[in-house]
C-alpha cells in the first residue's frame, strides 16, 4: 500500500525532470531529435504523478481558496523568478559572453510580462538565440505549466461536487480525454493541436486522480506491473500518443514509489521543479558556447546537469522553499474564524 509519508515520489519526479533534461540535450545540442519521445513521456509521467498528489491535496485543504493557494505557491514564485532571471540575468550574459545575440531590456522586459499569466505567450527575446539548433526559445520547458494550472483549476472545480458525482465525473473527463488522444492519434478525428495537447496531459493528471480515489483498493503486485510495463512498452514501440499509456503509466509509477527504497531523496529538499524549469535555458547557453556538436552527446548532458543543479538548488532554497512557508494562510484563516464563532456561541 502506499504510504504519504514514506515513499519514492520525490526521487521520481527528479528522474523524470532529468529525463526531460536528456531528452531536449540532443535536440537543443544539435544531435537530432531521436530522444524527443523521451522526454514527451517523461512529462505524461509528471502529470500522472502530479494527479495523484493534487487530488489528495484538495481532500486535504480546509477549502478550495486554501486549496489553490497552496497550487499558486507551488508553481508561481518559481515560474516567475525563472521568467525574471533569463530575461535579466542568463539572456544578458549569454549575449554577453556566449554569442546568444544582442540583448535589450526592452525584449526582456517584454518576455516577462507577456508570459505572466503562466501561458508562453512569447518564447523569445527580440531575436536572441537566432543560431542555435532550436532558435529563438528560451525556455521551452515552460509551456506544460498552463496546462497543469488548467488541471488545477479542474480538480478543484469538481471538488465542489459531492463524493459520488465527482467521482463519476472524473472517470468521464478521464475517458473523453483519451478518447479524444485516440481519435487525433489514429487520424480518425481532426483535433486542433491546443486540444489533443491538453487531452493527453488531462489524460495522465486524471490517471493519477483515479488511482488516488482509488488508493484504498489498489494493491501493487509483481503480475500488475508486468501487465503494465508490456502495455507501455508495446504503445511507445508502435509510436502512439504517451497520453494513451496514463492510466499503466501512472500505475507503474505508483508501484515503484511503493516498492523503490528512495524516500528520503526529495523529503526535505526537492529540487525536481527547479531542475525542470532551468534546464531548457541553461542548454541553450551552452549550445551557444560549444556549436556544431564539438561535444560529444554525453558530455554535452553531463555539462546541462552540472550547470542545472545549482540554478534547481538556488531556486528551491530562495524561492519555493519559502514561498511554502505561506502554504497554510487560509488554512489558519479558516481555523481562527471556526474559534472565533465558537468563542461567541459560548459566550
Amino acid at each position: 500500500m502506499f504510504d504519504p509519508r514514506a515513499n519514492s515520489l520525490n526521487a521520481l519526479r527528479l528522474a523524470l525532470a532529468l529525463l526531460v533534461l536528456v531528452a531536449h540535450a540532443a535536440e537543443l545540442g544539435g544531435y537530432g531529435r531521436e530522444l524527443q519521445p523521451l522526454g514527451a513521456w517523461a512529462v505524461t509521467g509528471f502529470f500522472c504523478i502530479s494527479g495523484y498528489l493534487i487530488t489528495g491535496s484538495r481532500e486535504h485543504s480546509a477549502s478550495l481558496r486554501d486549496f489553490l493557494w497552496r497550487r499558486f505557491l507551488r508553481i508561481y514564485p518559481g515560474f516567475l523568478t525563472t521568467l525574471v532571471v533569463v530575461a535579466f540575468v542568463i539572456a544578458p550574459a549569454a549575449g554577453r559572453w556566449a554569442g546568444a545575440g544582442e540583448w535589450s531590456p526592452q525584449g526582456a522586459t517584454s518576455y516577462v510580462l507577456r508570459n505572466l499569466a503562466v501561458w508562453i505567450f512569447q518564447p523569445d527575446i527580440d531575436g536572441m538565440l537566432g543560431s542555435t539548433p532550436f532558435p529563438g526559445v528560451w525556455n521551452g520547458s515552460l509551456w506544460t505549466l498552463g496546462y497543469e494550472a488548467l488541471c488545477y483549476l479542474i480538480v478543484g472545480a469538481l471538488s465542489l461536487f459531492p463524493g459520488r458525482p465527482r467521482r463519476v465525473c472524473i472517470v468521464v473527463l478521464f475517458l473523453v480525454s483519451t478518447v479524444i488522444v485516440g481519435l487525433h492519434s489514429a487520424g480518425i478525428a481532426v483535433v486542433p493541436g491546443t486540444v489533443s495537447t491538453f487531452s493527453g496531459l488531462l489524460s495522465s493528471f486524471l490517471a493519477g486522480g483515479l488511482l488516488y480515489l482509488c488508493r484504498d483498493h489498489v494493491v501493487f503486485h509483481g503480475a500488475a506491473d508486468v501487465v503494465a510495463a508490456t502495455l507501455v512498452v508495446a504503445l511507445a514501440a508502435l509510436g502512439v500518443a504517451p497520453g494513451l499509456a496514463s492510466l499503466p503509466v501512472a500505475s507503474l509509477l505508483m508501484s515503484a514509489s511503493v516498492r523503490l527504497p528512495l524516500a528520503r531523496i526529495g523529503t526535505r529538499n526537492d529540487i525536481s521543479y527547479g531542475v525542470y524549469i532551468y534546464a531548457f535555458p541553461a542548454q541553450q547557453v551552452l549550445a551557444c558556447l560549444f556549436p556544431d556538436t564539438v561535444l560529444p552527446l554525453w558530455a554535452f548532458i553531463g555539462l546541462s546537469i552540472a550547470v542545472t543543479l545549482p540554478l534547481a538548488w538556488a531556486s528551491w532554497l530562495f524561492v519555493e522553499r519559502p514561498a511554502l512557508r505561506a502554504k497554510s494562510l487560509f488554512a489558519r484563516t479558516a481555523r481562527s474564524r471556526h474559534i472565533d464563532r465558537g468563542s461567541t456561541l459560548s459566550a
